[in-house]
């Protein structure tokens, strides 16, 4: 053990990190909740927070039905039929550690009908699918208010001239294209929405 781990032992007091990966949250979350007052905590002159192991013991006491980690989690759903692509997806989210949940569909049908029943924080679809394309299926959700400000993003194949041939994409979806897929950017996009549900 460190000398700097055993005298924040010695002293009662964890740090962000050690209070995360207890509790399976991020850094961030640690820290809104430090900043909300949910944890007992304050900044080093070194600008490093420090909470007191009381405190996260009594948060983590109540913590399996605690509404904090409840709301904290990102739920996703991801159409795309493509078998590879939801691996890859799969794969990848879950090497990010984040509290994320994520649900595969394989076209826009089934989708619309995740969508309307689990109202996901942020959908994320291909555009060529069988039964029910994205098209067809964006344009549904889009025309409905309580869908409106869900998160979009399309992950797709297809050049943005043959998108907009196809009458285009509803306002304030995200376009990524898939080779590759700009995993990096998404992440810091889930990342945001898991803090803005802390901050709600």
């Amino acid at each position: 053990m460190s000398i700097k781990k055993s005298a924040l032992k010695t002293l009662d007091l964890m740090t962000t990190t050690d209070v995360a990966k207890a509790l399976g949250v991020t850094v961030r979350s640690v820290q809104l909740w430090v900043e909300q007052g949910a944890l007992e905590g304050w900044k080093t002159p070194g600008g490093h927070r420090r909470i007191t192991r009381a405190s996260f013991n009594k948060f983590n006491s109540n913590v399996a039905s605690d509404e904090h980690k409840v709301t904290t989690r990102l739920n996703v759903v991801v159409v795309e039929d493509s078998l590879a692509m939801q691996k890859l997806y799969q794969m990848t989210i879950a090497s990010w550690q984040l509290p994320i949940d994520i649900k595969f569909v394989s076209n826009g049908c089934e989708g619309i009908i995740y969508v309307t029943q689990h109202m996901p924080d942020l959908l994320i679809t291909d555009l060529k699918m069988p039964e029910m394309d994205g098209f067809t299926m964006l344009k549904s959700l889009r025309d409905v208010d309580t869908f409106a400000k869900m998160a979009i993003v399309v992950v797709t194949g297809m050049q943005p001239q043959e998108i907009e041939e196809k009458g285009g994409l509803p306002r304030g979806v995200r376009l990524y294209g898939k080779s590759p897929v700009p995993f990096w950017e998404m992440r810091e996009l889930m990342q945001g929405l898991i803090d803005r549900k802390l901050e709600a």
